[in-house]
């Protein structure tokens, strides 16, 4: 029913024949499907929109599939499906142009959702002059790419009659000079069906525009390495000549209070929970009495110790140095509370486990800090080097979501729609890092930019002492210099964590010879990044 308030329907196993519902517009697949059949039955159930009319929003006026593969024999599976459909729409009355803007597969990564560039190949030579092709594409200052070579015509946006003729112009024989036609109208046919009506311009990204920005690494014998967590790991330490003593919140003879409930589910199919009394918890006080009684006897120092080695994680400390280490522990329980029998402290190994993790990790965690300090020195190994690098052009940019606001952004690397970038607290005010993304987009000095996501083994990362840091921001200046943007709001500008980002920034900047910049604003001060630009 068009009255009907369900907005999301979840199923298992119904989406085949048999099923429909007319007002599905959005369909996402979560289990992989390498059946063309199975396909084209999914695809279908989307495609009828019976009570379909247009929108004044252009991405309203389309349907979406999403779909699930873990190989490329899924997509490939995919592709040739709506190239059937293609067809099938052609052989009812459609026309190729119509059939082929009705269904557009998304490519993974593409942003956009409106025009779609279309690349047509002809003979260099034979179908097209080349020279007047490059002469003409530079005319058009962006909108058409031209691979010489392959004679490739990739158009990115819609042309007017008076460009469309002058690329025309540039075919030598007929039948070019229809193909480059017909891309030219396959570009205005998708901007009319899924465009914003308003000319765009190709982003960077699609123009193929280098964006590389060089990795801090370490010069070794000659050898170049990115700096990462391995380095810090590498620093030289022992576990053994380190303090033993566990937290004071930690006693072996001071055993937490056993208490007991019940998880019950009625009658009527509510769930009920109920605690026992302290005093009358027969059941809990039994139970805790038992495992007191099982396995606690014949415990030695040398049993406990080889029990918790096996069981805490220390893959960088030597067998050696961790048992050297958790003995002293048990030196020091067994002394400081006046333990006789180490079955005693058997008793409580669990606890006793956690305890010992956590004084082990609190070591670890100083000597990396220490380790990281010491790479931070001018005297270190650290470089930057252009031959390590990474290059958004050739990476994917697969955000988890993307900017939904009214701005819209002119620079942004990848089109006017950064990833996960939100423009409003949940207060309504403007978050300073969307502030800072607009101060970015307006500066004359800044070239282009891009989101940099959090996370993803294709961003820009630095190693800190704890993890990677991913800068928010990364921008191509006008003059050739890379900048590295972290917006701190002020309750966490000085905070550790802060401060290792700024000093390995820093550092970054330091040894780059002059080609990279960092700065970390702060409150606002969004002018900080204009000083750093100037120098």
């Amino acid at each position: 029913s068009p009255k009907s308030k369900v907005r999301v329907i979840i199923t298992v196993q119904k989406l085949r024949e048999g099923w429909d519902c007319p007002f599905a517009y959005v369909l996402c697949s979560l289990r992989e499907s390498r059946s063309a059949t199975a396909i084209e039955q999914i695809v279908g159930r989307i495609l009828r929109l019976p009570g379909a009319k247009s929108k004044q929003h252009p991405d309203l006026n389309c349907s979406y599939v999403f779909a699930v593969s873990e190989g490329s024999g899924g997509i490939a599976g995919i592709h040739s499906v709506l190239a059937e459909l293609r067809e099938a729409l052609e052989s009812n009355g459609f026309t190729a142009a119509e059939a082929e803007r009705i269904i557009l597969p998304v490519t993974p990564g593409t942003l956009p959702l409106g025009v779609q560039p279309k690349t047509v190949t002809l003979e260099p030579g034979r179908e097209v002059d080349t020279v007047a092709a490059a002469a003409q594409v530079a005319l058009l200052g962006g909108k058409v790419k031209l691979d010489a070579n392959t004679g490739s015509l990739t158009i990115y946006v819609p042309l007017d009659k008076n460009e469309e003729d002058a690329l025309t112009g540039c075919a030598v024989t007929p039948a070019g000079k229809a193909k480059i036609s017909a891309a030219v109208q396959m570009v205005r046919d998708v901007e009319k069906a899924f465009g914003t009506g308003r000319p765009r311009m190709p982003s960077p990204f699609e123009l193929g525009i280098d964006f590389a920005v060089p990795l801090l690494c370490v010069r070794e014998d000659g050898d170049l390495f990115i700096f990462e967590s391995t380095f810090l790991l590498e620093h030289p330490w022992k576990l053994s000549e380190k303090d033993a003593s566990l937290s004071d919140t930690y006693h072996p003879l001071k055993r937490p209070g056993v208490r007991s409930g019940v998880v019950d589910v009625g009658t009527s199919a509510k769930l009920s929970t109920d605690v026992h009394d302290e005093k009358e918890d027969f059941v809990g006080t039994l139970h805790h009495q038992v495992m007191q009684l099982a396995g606690s006897a014949d415990w030695t120092p040398e049993m406990l110790i080889g029990w918790l080695d096996r069981r805490i994680d220390h893959r960088d400390i030597p067998a050696g140095e961790s048992a050297a280490f958790l003995r002293k522990v048990i030196n020091g329980l067994t002394a400081r509370h006046g333990i006789q029998d180490v079955s005693v402290l058997a008793l409580d190994r669990y606890r006793l486990r956690d305890e010992v993790e956590k004084a082990i990790q609190n070591h670890r965690d100083r000597e990396r800090n220490a380790a990281f300090k010491e790479w931070l020195l001018p005297t270190s190994a650290l470089t930057v080097d252009e031959s390590y690098s990474i290059n958004f052009a050739t990476m994917g940019y697969e955000p988890s979501w993307l900017y939904a606001g009214a701005f819209e952004f002119k620079k942004h690397y990848y089109g006017n729609k950064p990833g996960e970038l939100e423009e409003r607290r949940a207060d309504g005010k403007e978050r300073e890092e969307f502030q800072c993304a607009q101060y970015l987009d307006g500066l004359t000095e800044v070239r282009f930019w891009a989101r940099n996501l959090a996370k993803r083994s294709s961003s820009f990362r630095l190693q800190t002492a704890k993890d990677w840091f991913y800068p928010d921001f990364i921008c191509m200046l006008t003059d050739g210099r890379v900048l590295a943007v972290e917006y701190k709001g002020g309750d966490r500008v000085t905070n550790d964590d802060s401060k290792d980002k700024r000093a390995v920034g820093a550092v970054w900047e330091s040894r780059s010879g002059g080609a990279c910049l960092f700065v970390m604003p702060t409150n606002g001060d969004f002018a900080a990044i204009k000083k750093k630009i100037d120098g």
